[in-house]
C-alpha cells in the first residue's frame, strides 16, 4: 500500500492511520502455541461509564489514583483539582491553586493524602507547614476525606426546633434563678458557637497545607516513597536550567514530623531521582549522566558516572537488587547496587526512552523507544539484560516508505511511547503479565498479556481505526488517559466526556 505526502502535514489523520496497524513485529504469549488474539474494543462496548467535563484544548490529562483505587483526582480548567468517587461518582473540587495544576499524585498508603504542584497558590484558607518556608508558589498538601466532608450536602435538619429545645432546657434547669444578664446571655451564645463548631467541618481549620518548591524532579520521577513517609520535591526555583548559580538539590519532605531533608552535590540538572524498594536509597541522576546515592538523612554513599549525555529514565529491581538506566541514545545499562558496579549493557538505540517499568513479580523489564512506536520486553539473568520480545511499527508497511527519506525520519520521531506500564495485581494474588501502553499521535490505548496471548486495542469511536474515518464529533472522546484499578480488575479509559470502564480477563 502506498500514499502520497499528506496534504495537511505529518499530523495528518491519514498517517497516523496508516501507521497504526503496520506492525513490523508484534507481541505474543511466552507459550509459541497460544495463537494471538487481539480485540477491538471500540466506545459503547464499556462494562459502565462515568461522564464528567474535562478540560478542552489538551491532549493528555493530569491525574491520578488512589491506592485503594476508589478515587481519581484531576486538573480541572479552574485551576482547581476534581476528585471523583469511581463507585458513587461523587465529585469533590479541592481549590487553593491559582493557576493550572502541573502536577498531582495521590500517597501511595494513605488513600486521602493527596500533593499537587502549580505556579501559585492562593494564600487564603491554608497554612503553611511548620519548618517549611511559605512562598507564592509551591506545593498543596490536601485531605480528600475532609473536603468530601466539608463539600457533602446533608440531610435536612430541623435547625430552629433543636436550637429552642436546648435554649429552654437550660432556662428548665435554671428556673426562677433566671436572671440573664448580656454576659450570661453572651456565654449561651459561645456555648452553642462551640458546638457548632465541633460538628461542622468547615470549622475544623484549614484543609490544606503548602510548603514552597515544586513536585516534578524529572520526567518519571515518583513523588513518594514507597512506604509514603517521604514527599520528594524540588526546592525553588527548581533543579533544571544551566545557570551556574543555581545548586540542582533535591528534597525529601516528612509527614510524621514537617521536617525537611536536602540531598546535594549535583552541579548539574537532575533527570531522574527514585527511592530503592525498601526506601533505604534515594538515587539520583544528573544532566552528565552521573548517579549519586544517598540516604533518607542526606548522606551521600558514592557517586556513579552512568552515562555519556543524560539519563532520560531509570527503576530498581522490585528486590532492591539492580538499579536499570536508560541515556538519550538508547544505551541501557544495568547496576548492581550493593558494589556500584555496571555488570550489564544494552544498545538500545538510535533514540532514547522515558517509558520504563519493571513487572511486579521481578522477571521482565518493558522499554518504549521514542522512535517508530517501539516496545521492547527484557529479563535479566544473573544480572545480563537480554531482549525478549519486540513491538514496533512499520515504515514499509504503513505506506510511508514513499516519503523523502529525512521526512520518514521524521514521522519515526513523532510516534514515541508515551506510557509502557505492567498492571499490578491486588495482594496476594499472582504477579500480572499485563502491558498496558500508549504512543503519541495515537487516539488509542493498548494492552498486551505476555500469559494468555490476548491482547486489546481501546479507540475512541466506532470504525475509528479505518484509514478513512473521521475524528469523534468535537473530539469528546480523544483519549487523555487511562488508570487501572487492580482491586477490580478494570481498566478506565479518560476522555473529555468521562471514563470508560472494561474488565480484563
Amino acid at each position: 500500500m502506498s500514499m502520497k505526502r499528506p496534504s495537511r502535514g505529518l499530523w495528518s489523520l491519514e498517517v497516523r492511520k496508516l501507521w497504526r496497524y503496520a506492525t513490523a513485529s508484534d507481541f505474543h504469549s511466552f507459550d509459541t502455541s497460544i495463537e494471538a488474539d487481539k480485540q477491538i474494543m471500540e466506545y459503547g462496548t464499556e462494562d459502565r461509564f462515568l461522564p464528567f467535563d474535562a478540560p478542552h484544548g489538551i491532549s493528555s490529562l493530569t491525574h491520578s489514583i488512589n491506592s485503594d483505587g476508589r478515587l481519581l483526582a484531576m486538573a480541572n480548567k479552574d485551576d482547581n483539582i476534581d476528585v471523583y468517587d469511581l463507585d458513587s461518582g461523587e465529585k469533590t473540587v479541592i481549590s487553593g491553586h491559582t493557576s493550572a495544576v502541573s502536577v498531582l499524585g495521590f500517597s501511595p498508603t494513605d488513600p486521602d493524602l493527596l500533593v499537587s504542584w502549580s505556579s501559585s497558590l492562593a494564600g487564603h484558607g491554608m497554612r503553611s507547614v511548620p519548618v517549611i518556608q511559605v512562598g507564592n508558589t509551591g506545593i498543596m498538601i490536601s485531605n480528600v476525606k475532609q473536603y468530601q466532608a466539608a463539600q457533602r450536602k446533608r440531610n435536612p435538619i430541623p435547625i430552629q426546633g433543636a436550637a429552642r429545645a436546648g435554649v429552654e432546657a437550660v432556662m428548665a434547669h435554671l428556673g426562677d434563678t433566671l436572671r440573664l444578664s448580656s454576659s450570661d446571655a453572651d456565654e449561651i451564645q459561645g456555648a452553642f458557637t462551640s458546638i457548632i463548631d465541633r460538628y461542622d467541618p468547615k470549622n475544623h481549620g484549614p484543609l490544606s497545607s503548602r510548603i514552597d518548591g515544586s513536585i516534578a524532579i524529572a520526567y518519571h520521577s515518583p513523588l513518594f516513597s514507597h512506604s509514603g513517609e517521604y514527599l520528594m520535591y524540588a526546592p525553588s526555583p527548581g533543579t533544571s536550567g544551566n545557570d551556574s548559580s543555581k545548586t540542582f538539590d533535591i528534597c525529601l519532605y516528612r509527614f510524621a514530623d514537617h521536617t525537611t531533608t536536602r540531598l546535594t552535590g549535583h552541579r548539574d540538572s537532575i533527570m531522574w531521582a527514585g527511592f530503592s524498594p525498601d526506601d533505604s536509597l534515594v538515587v539520583s541522576a544528573d544532566w552528565e549522566g552521573n548517579l549519586r546515592v544517598f540516604d533518607p538523612d542526606g548522606r551521600k554513599i558514592c557517586t556513579w558516572k552512568a552515562a555519556v549525555g543524560r539519563i532520560m529514565a531509570a527503576i530498581f529491581s522490585p528486590d532492591g537488587k539492580y538499579l536499570v538506566t536508560a541515556n538519550r541514545h538508547g544505551t541501557i545499562k544495568v547496576w548492581e547496587v550493593a558494589t556500584g558496579e555496571e555488570i550489564s549493557e544494552y544498545d538500545n538505540g538510535p533514540r532514547g526512552c522515558r517509558a520504563l517499568d519493571w513487572s511486579p513479580n521481578g522477571k521482565y523489564i518493558i522499554l518504549g523507544s521514542e522512535s517508530q512506536g517501539r516496545l521492547r520486553l527484557f529479563t535479566i539473568n544473573e544480572g545480563k539484560i537480554e531482549m525478549v520480545q519486540e513491538r514496533k511499527l512499520s515504515m514499509e508497511g504503513s505506506g510511508l516508505d514513499s516519503l523523502d527519506s529525512s521526512i520518514r525520519h521524521l514521522v519515526g520521531g513523532l510516534f514515541n511511547v508515551r506510557t509502557a506500564e505492567f498492571l499490578s495485581s491486588p495482594a496476594g494474588r499472582d504477579g500480572s503479565t499485563k502491558v498496558v501502553y500508549s504512543v503519541s499521535t495515537d487516539e488509542g490505548v493498548e494492552v498486551s498479556d505476555f500469559d494468555k496471548g490476548k491482547g486489546w486495542r481501546f479507540v475512541p469511536a466506532p470504525n475509528a481505526d479505518r484509514p478513512d474515518a473521521t475524528k469523534a464529533e468535537d473530539e469528546e472522546q480523544l483519549v487523555l488517559g487511562h488508570i487501572w484499578r487492580k482491586e477490580t480488575g478494570e481498566l478506565g479509559i479518560i476522555a473529555r466526556d468521562g471514563i470508560r470502564f472494561w474488565r480484563l480477563d
